[in-house]
C-alpha cells in the first residue's frame, strides 16, 4: 500500500475506487463507493485520462507510478480526503494497493474505521462553522 496525493480535475469523494492500468498507462475512477462486497465487475467506469495527468509532485511520482505498475498489470487506489488547490484543481490523498484482494481486504477491515472518523471529522467542522455564524449573526445584532 502506497499513500499518493494525486491532482484531479474530477470530484471525487471520501472512498472512491479508481484504479490505472499499466499497459496504457489510462486511470479511471467509479462513482461508487469501496465495498468489501463487491467484486470488481460491479463497478462503473469512468475515464480520468492518463497517469502523468495525476502527477502532484513531478520529482517523484512518475518514478513511483512506474514502480508500482511495472509489478502489476493493473493497480487500484481508494481516494481518503481531498482539497481544491488554489489553480482549480483538486489534491487528493489515495491509498494505492498492488491488488484487487488487498483492496477487499482494506475495504473489509480498515475503511469502516475511517470512514466513520472522517464522519465524526466532518461533524465538528460543520458543528465550529454552524457556531461561528452564529457568534457573528449575534455581533451584527447588537451593533
Amino acid at each position: 500500500m502506497k499513500k499518493v496525493i494525486v491532482s484531479t480535475k474530477e470530484n471525487l469523494s471520501y472512498g472512491t475506487l479508481i484504479w490505472i492500468y499499466a499497459s496504457n498507462k489510462k486511470v479511471y475512477h467509479s462513482s461508487k463507493c469501496i465495498d468489501s462486497d463487491a467484486s470488481f465487475s460491479e463497478y462503473d467506469s469512468n475515464y480520468m485520462g492518463k497517469v502523468h495527468e495525476l502527477y502532484r509532485n513531478h520529482d517523484k511520482q512518475p518514478a513511483l507510478f512506474n514502480r508500482m505498475l511495472a509489478k502489476s498489470n493493473r493497480i487500484f487506489g481508494v481516494c481518503l480526503n481531498n482539497r481544491r488547490s488554489d489553480n482549480g484543481l483538486k489534491d487528493v490523498k489515495v491509498l494505492f494497493f498492488p491488488n484487487w484482494e488487498q483492496v477487499q481486504e482494506f475495504a473489509e477491515n480498515d475503511f469502516p474505521v475511517l470512514a466513520e472518523t472522517e464522519l465524526n471529522r466532518r461533524k465538528e467542522a460543520k458543528q465550529k462553522w454552524m457556531e461561528r455564524g452564529k457568534v457573528f449573526s449575534n455581533k451584527k445584532k447588537t451593533i
